[in-house]
């Protein structure tokens, strides 16, 4: 025999003494609050070296890339027969900048 229920195969399932779910009042949700990022207080300090090197960098990126007064020097000393630089020395030089671009 089959007895067919008005809630169909889904019936509620109450413990005794348990009002039906229709009559139970609704409990509000908690609303979710907004997280506020807190206030760390984080200090940042630099070092004596740091602030060095960041001044250091600062100046070398201020400069010229060609440095006239050096190019202008050389001028005046080939041109007065003055600059004289051994062969042995630009070879090693040529070979050392040869080797560190590889």
């Amino acid at each position: 025999m089959k007895i067919d229920s008005p809630l169909g195969p889904f019936q509620e399932i109450k413990k005794p003494g348990e009002q039906p779910a229709a009559a139970r009042p609704a409990v509000p949700e908690p609303e979710a609050k907004p997280e506020k990022p807190e206030k760390t207080g984080d200090v940042v300090q630099l070092s004596d070296r740091a602030r060095l090197v960041a001044r250091a960098t600062e100046l070398a990126q201020a400069a010229p890339e060609i440095r006239q007064d050096k190019v202008d020097s050389l001028k005046a000393r080939l041109s007065a027969g003055t600059y004289n630089v051994s062969g042995q020395v630009v070879a090693e030089a040529l070979i050392r900048k040869s080797l560190t671009e590889v």
